[in-house]
């Protein structure tokens, strides 16, 4: 039940906002601000994101290698595998929608103005002591090429044999793949 006192309280902090000069430029002003925190956040995590990715692309193109390597007839190979951009990664944001209506008498006509503000603010969780943005999903790079060079890379059954590997492996097109005889 709503108590006149809880009215007068609600008419009162109303009536404070609307005593406050360029409420509007501070409410844009505070949106900029949580915006450019969003910014920073977010790119922090994609600076993160593009060394991890380094090392899991290199971790991952020698676990390849060590798998191709020990088939038969290819003998020693290196594995270099290019992507097609990066990582992509979705962040939880929390959105505030603020309404504030203002109403002009100016005698003959009363005028209603209503200014609808929405904030969106990335969720923070702390992780170790960390804190860090709340990833909802990660879309990994896609692959845009592969070479190997191998010892037995001039016979056309072991390129075949590799080629085929990899497709299994990493899902990708086998004209992606070239296959090259190691000196």
């Amino acid at each position: 039940m709503t108590t006149n006192n809880d009215v007068n309280e609600k008419q009162g902090f109303i009536a404070r906002l609307k005593s406050i000069k360029h409420i509007e430029i501070i409410v844009a002003v505070a949106l900029c601000a949580a915006l450019t925190l969003g910014y920073l956040i977010y790119t922090q995590v994609n600076d993160k994101t593009s060394v991890d990715e380094a090392a899991d692309s290199s971790e991952l193109a020698e676990k390849v290698s060590g798998i191709v390597s020990s088939i038969e007839g290819v003998g020693k190979c290196e594995i270099l595998i290019t992507y097609d951009g990066s990582e992509s990664v979705e962040i939880a944001y929390d959105e505030e929608t603020v309404t504030t209506v203002t109403t002009d008498s100016d005698g003959n006509s009363d005028r209603t103005v209503e200014n609808t503000t929405t904030t969106s603010t990335p969720v923070i969780i702390t992780v170790d002591g960390v804190q860090q943005p709340l990833i909802v999903s990660t879309t990994p790079a896609k692959i845009q090429g592969i070479v190997v060079v191998a010892e037995g890379g001039d016979d056309v059954a072991v390129k075949l044999k590799i080629i085929d590997a990899i497709c299994a492996l990493l899902k990708v097109d086998g004209s992606k793949i070239k296959v090259y005889k190691m000196n």
